[in-house]
């Protein structure tokens, strides 16, 4: 496609009559994500053009998608209230992208982890290169994942593999994640652009009406978390978030080192700590 650029903090945009490109542009910070570039993303997919019949997301460069959350170099209480802002935004970003009237297809052209990772599941198929390393961290860190987050890769991957995914916080690679459906395609890296343009092209061969309403009555069958399991995971959450785990999680990330956790003793109750 020819590219037209407009100045979007953080997000590089690509248009022609039909299909538009958003790429995440934050070489310094691997891909990461900042407020901006979610308030960008939502301004783009909430409202394309008319003419618009597929949007793709993509990242900046051939090594990352996005490296998740701009974090910065808060601490502490400010930390905290930065992921939770993030984290609204998040929400509000995939939302949008459920919604878009036109398909959103993730083009995953290198690392994609965290935040990153679940932008990419809220599109509607991922097609990755086979560089690619796609992982969530989040417990690693101290966090417990929001529920909206949760619910997208349950309904891919399932219980016991989102489980894996999460728990264990181990990235996987192109081929596994093509095995376990967290991608849907992959490609060698010098061919993503060239494959991605091939789903445009068949994208834009669909009746548009059609395409819209059966893309809706997915997303609509599809279903959401029940209020009353959302409340529940929003009230470990938030304990998540108010423990000594978390500061000790971020610590570990930034020095770069296993995090240490404090763990009871078997004996008079003193915590001892585990390397992780």
């Amino acid at each position: 496609m020819p590219p037209q650029i407009p100045s979007t903090p953080g997000l590089l945009i690509e248009e022609d009559t039909r299909a538009i490109v958003m790429r995440i542009h934050n070489p310094d910070r691997a891909n990461a994500i900042t407020d901006d570039i979610l308030r960008a993303i939502v301004r783009r997919v909430e409202r394309p053009r008319p003419d618009v019949r597929v949007i793709v997301l993509t990242g900046s460069g051939t090594r990352h998608f996005s490296s998740g959350l701009d974090l910065g170099d808060r601490t502490g209480p400010a930390l905290a209230e930065r992921l939770r802002r993030g984290e609204e935004l998040l929400r509000g970003a995939t939302a949008a992208i459920a919604t878009c009237p036109c398909p959103v297809v993730a083009a995953i052209n290198g690392a994609a982890f965290g935040g990153g990772l679940e932008l990419a599941v809220a599109c509607d198929w991922r097609i990755a290169s086979d560089a690619a390393q796609l992982g969530m961290p989040a417990t690693r860190l101290g966090v417990v994942y929001a529920p909206e987050g949760l619910a997208q890769f349950l309904a891919i991957l399932g219980p016991a593999r989102t489980r894996q995914l999460f728990l264990t916080g181990r990235p996987v690679s192109a081929e596994r994640a093509l095995v376990i459906g967290l991608v849907d395609q992959i490609v060698p890296a010098g061919e993503l652009t060239s494959a991605v343009a091939d789903t445009v092209a068949d994208v834009i061969r669909a009746a548009p009406t059609a395409a819209a309403g059966t893309r809706a009555a997915i997303t609509l069958l599809a279903g959401a978390p029940a209020p009353e399991a959302a409340a529940t995971i929003e009230r470990i959450r938030l304990e998540a978030y108010a423990s000594a785990e978390f500061a000790e999680g971020l610590a570990a990330f930034r020095e770069r080192r296993a995090p240490r956790w404090a763990l009871p003793s078997a004996g008079d109750g003193a915590p001892r700590h585990d390397a992780g």
